[in-house]
């Protein structure tokens, strides 16, 4: 089914979405998800896969049907935003997600989604509605592959017929009956027998196909820890300094998507800033330059910290790092110590060692120092 063959009920949704620069992928109406699907989440989270996103144990409670959380659902609007772009780093190297390059898309998306529910609203169509851009307790994975918008991945991530892996995805939840409703897909398809994204991954964060352990993904590793990156994956990130991309990179399905760097321009900062000019920024500098960008989201000591681990991978940085011994966060102390280790750097580590009282930074001097 096309949008111009969409029941009439849709069609003033879909022409106000277009005006707001969205796409109506598909609609439908209030349900409960499988049991299967939540018995999964369930034993997801037993297991210990969530490590520090705690947030995701809200979703146990109210994912299975939106009426849970917001007792005035009747259906769904759901929506993506295609994102593939040239692969980007910081200038001379460091590598950053390519959805992080630009705006935040929770903002991006978000704001369009609320101007939706706007106009929605002011059309008379909609009095209650909530915008959600994966920061709400909603599976909406789950409701994307329900709806029709594509096919789970080997890799967890929904492929998109047309956009493959690089989407972005939103949901307008709406107080008003939808028919369920999906355009005919410009491809039917299945990952078949192929395993790229698992051999790919450097960290081996998939258990199995279509099963992902995150304490062991570079994402996770570089973005939702909170304090030290565990040794055995500081090697394995590479030049990774804000998520990772290469189980998107290495899938058949992405490889014809094109460039949309025009709908996302590249913040200025990655090309204008170095690693080591980086991990010299105060965090009010840090917070001004990346005013709007996803990287503030972890926080600018651990974004220092990811930077000195690259830095240490990359076998380079040495003065940075060394003047990072004498960072005023201890999370930044430590992982230059790391870092300089790896380089080789061992009379500086030596100096610092009698000065340091922190039980981490010197568990880190020392280690480094016994390599």
């Amino acid at each position: 089914m096309s949008p111009d063959s969409m029941p009439p009920e849709l069609q003033t949704l879909h022409e106000l979405a277009l005006e707001v620069g969205l796409e109506l992928q598909g609609t439908l109406p209030t349900q409960s998800l499988d049991p299967e699907v939540m018995q999964r989440l369930k034993r997801w989270l037993a297991e210990g896969r969530a490590g520090e996103m705690e947030y995701l144990h809200k979703v146990e409670e109210v994912g299975a049907n939106l009426e849970q959380w917001k007792a005035w659902a009747r259906g769904a609007a759901l929506f993506v935003l295609p994102y593939h772009r040239e692969a980007g780093t910081f200038r001379g190297g460091g590598r950053v997600a390519r959805y992080a390059l630009g705006r935040d898309y929770h903002n991006v998306l978000g704001k369009r989604l609320e101007r939706l529910g706007k106009r929605l609203r002011a059309a008379g169509l909609a009095k209650s509605f909530r915008a959600t851009v994966d920061a709400a307790p909603v599976l909406e994975r789950e409701w994307a592959i329900r709806g029709g918008l594509g096919w789970r991945g080997k890799n967890t991530l929904l492929l998109h017929p047309v956009h493959g892996p690089w989407v972005l995805l939103g949901e307008l939840v709406l107080d008003f009956e939808v028919p369920a409703w999906s355009p005919t897909p410009a491809r039917e398809a299945t990952c078949g027998s192929c395993t790229r994204c698992l051999d790919a991954c450097p960290t081996d964060a998939f258990t199995a196909a279509y099963e992902l352990d995150p304490r062991k993904c570079i994402s996770y590793l570089t973005i939702e820890t909170k304090g030290e990156i565990p040794l055995e994956w500081r090697q394995r990130m590479g030049e990774w300094v804000f998520g990772c991309d290469v189980c998107q990179e290495v899938c058949p399905f992405g490889s014809a998507e094109p460039d949309r760097t025009a709908d996302w321009p590249q913040l200025d900062a990655f090309a204008q800033l170095s690693l080591e000019e980086l991990l010299h920024l105060s965090e009010q500098s840090f917070h001004k330059l990346f005013t709007g960008s996803p990287l503030r989201r972890p926080g600018w000591a651990a974004i220092l910290r990811n930077v000195c681990v690259v830095l240490g991978n990359l076998k380079r940085g040495a003065p940075a790092l060394e003047q990072a011994l004498l960072h005023p966060e201890s999370l930044v102390r430590g992982h230059a110590a790391w870092a300089l280790g790896e380089i080789g750097e061992r009379k500086v580590l030596h100096k610092v060692l009698t000065k340091e009282s922190n039980p981490f930074v010197r568990k880190e001097l020392e280690l480094a120092l016994s390599q």
